[in-house]
């Protein structure tokens, strides 16, 4: 590949472009495990049909005009997200983007969700630049799919026409927005550079080192789609614009680009009024495109990512990577049934006892099925109740040969019901002690009870982490141990609740479907996940109103992920502190 002479000015130039208007959060290396994407959009996309008149930005609005939003942190494409994105623009095969060397995702201190990680060294650049020539390569046989001139011209003069309408097509789809003069004129000075007699690049050449230096563009590479556009003001806060909202609810649904009517919508000068942004989002959500965002939600939400990564101990004869894999699509499955059946409801999440099996993951559950790949079954109601029951859950909430009751219990009660528990300082956890023949599980563990870190945390922890205690280290349904009576009982104090009593995880299920706290905790969660950051006192408005309205709903899960593309504190930011105005 003929290597871009002005590389390095140009993903400079597009960084100089950010302007310092982001706050970069920083946090853990967490990596995200998700599907990926079928694929939105391919080719060029089209001019507008005509014009639209902006809707009315208060038409449709919920009501929480008092909301003051956050700041919108500066984010990088997900490697989900990257490879999707990269699929959809180019039309190549998902599993040809290649993101084997690219640093995982880190865990993002503002939101609980995971962001692009951060690219601070050389070996970090040189995988990003090898990936982007990779998938440039790909297309480098098959370029009439995303020219605007379907067949490659033979005269010269035709050739540079068409790449100058390339520049600022396929420019506006990889920055999913128009693209400024400088940034066209870079680019186009990059294809006078290759053509010229120094390289001597082809013209398909010089098109295939265009689209790797723009996927290796911060422009690309960052989720900020204002360009060099003045921000629109509505008072004292910014309103994003179009193509801002467009990628927004791409990204948010699909995990990936804009479609082609979210592009002309925006062109348009549409997605202004809280009713234009609600129509594309029931759209969006209700497109099978949905399915891969909505198991990216549930395995970051309950951290269930890495689970085929995981070894257990060979005494499980019925668990194996391929079951690990099973229990990660049965989790997959059973959320996207959930949403696009006729109850997407929080409660379906929580004790639907119907889910999808294949023939190995059914040995676990103590079922059978015929044919082959997952297969819808209703499973034992006494045994499995929605998402906390599912092997994906359980397995992840164990260590290689006996369950975990604290970390099963600490992801309930941080993640489902959004306690954040304080820890004391100077407090050292007693280690537990090595399994015993004689003891269960429980009673291991139960020693946490007598020590002094039991009142701040695993007096919480512990009681909901029992309740899973019928579970074995790979969910398999157990009523004894080490011919022991399994006792999975337990009682918590919630703030809103009270005190709550179960005898198992299938009556904690029942318990947190109805629960305020975990009815709260969805909407908080969801709005992290779709901000990229954590609610602020300022944004209460918008969350009373968002409960309200998904209350109203009867808790109906899609209603309600509607509603928050409608508030305020997603269609307008905080100015950022040195914003250039």
């Amino acid at each position: 590949m003929h290597r871009p002479l002005r590389l390095l000015g140009l993903v400079g130039f597009a960084l100089a472009g950010f302007g310092c208007t982001g706050t970069i959060d920083s946090g853990a290396g967490s990596s995200s495990n998700g599907n990926m994407g079928t694929g939105a959009t391919g080719g060029t996309v089209k001019p507008p049909v005509g014009p639209m008149t902006p809707g009315d930005p208060k038409a449709g609005a919920l009501g929480d005009s008092a909301t003051v939003p956050g700041k919108n942190p500066l984010r990088r494409l997900t490697l989900l997200e990257y490879q999707n994105t990269v699929h959809d623009l180019l039309g190549i095969d998902a599993g040809q983007v290649g993101i084997a060397g690219l640093a995982g995702d880190q865990e993002s201190s503002l939101s609980g969700f995971v962001k692009g990680s951060t690219l601070t060294t050389g070996q970090d650049a040189r995988a990003l630049m090898t990936s982007a020539e990779a998938a440039a390569k790909l297309i480098e046989g098959s370029l009439d799919k995303i020219l605007p001139c379907k067949s490659v011209p033979s005269a010269t003069a035709d050739q540079d026409a068409c790449a100058d309408k390339f520049i600022e097509q396929f420019g506006l789809r990889a920055f999913r927005r128009p693209l400024a003069k400088s940034e066209i004129d870079a680019l186009h000075k990059l294809y006078q550079d290759q053509r010229g007699a120094i390289v001597g690049a082809t013209f398909e050449q010089a098109i295939v080192t265009m689209i790797s230096t723009i996927l290796q563009s911060p422009a690309f590479l960052y989720h900020w789609e204002i360009g060099q556009t003045a921000p629109i003001h509505d008072g004292a806060l910014i309103r994003y614009n179009p193509y801002e909202i467009a990628s927004k609810l791409s990204y948010l649904f699909w995990s990936t680009m804009p479609d082609e009517k979210l592009f002309q919508l925006a062109a348009q000068g549409g997605l202004t009024a809280p009713d234009q942004i609600a129509a594309e989002a029931k759209r969006l959500i209700a497109d099978p495109r949905a399915k891969t965002a909505l198991a990216d939600f549930h395995f970051q939400w309950l951290e269930i990512a890495g689970l085929s990564d995981m070894p257990k101990d060979p005494t499980f004869t019925d668990y194996s990577p391929a079951v690990a894999q099973a229990m990660t699509n049965e989790t997959r499955e059973f959320v996207a049934d959930v949403f696009f059946g006729p109850r997407p409801t929080l409660d379906a999440l929580f004790t639907s006892s119907t889910s999808f099996v294949d023939a190995g993951l059914a040995k676990i559950y103590g079922t059978t099925v015929t044919g082959q790949g997952m297969q819808k079954v209703a499973l034992d109601p006494a045994q499995r109740s929605g998402l906390l029951t599912e092997g994906s859950f359980l397995a992840v909430g164990a260590d290689a040969g006996a369950s975990l009751p604290p970390r099963r219990g600490n992801s309930v009660l941080h993640r489902a019901l959004c306690i954040d528990l304080a820890v004391p300082p100077n407090i050292v956890v007693p280690a537990v002690a090595d399994p015993n023949p004689m003891q269960t599980t429980r009673q291991r563990f139960e020693v946490h009870g007598a020590d002094a870190c039991a009142t701040s945390c695993h007096s919480y922890i512990d009681p909901i982490g029992f309740a899973f205690e019928n579970y074995d280290a790979v969910g398999a349904y157990r009523t004894t141990e080490n011919n022991q009576k399994v006792d999975a009982s337990g009682t918590v104090e919630l703030p809103t609740s009270g005190k709550v009593s179960f005898k198992n995880a299938v009556e904690l299920s029942a318990l947190l479907a109805k629960a305020p706290e975990t009815k709260d905790c969805m909407v908080l969660q969801w709005a992290r996940y779709a901000l990229g950051r954590r609610e602020l006192p300022t944004e209460d408005p918008s969350f009373d109103v968002l409960k309200k309205s998904f209350e109203a709903s009867g808790y109906n899960l899609r209603d309600m992920l509607v509603a928050l593309t409608k508030t305020r504190m997603f269609t307008h930011r905080a100015l950022t502190a040195g914003e250039a105005q």
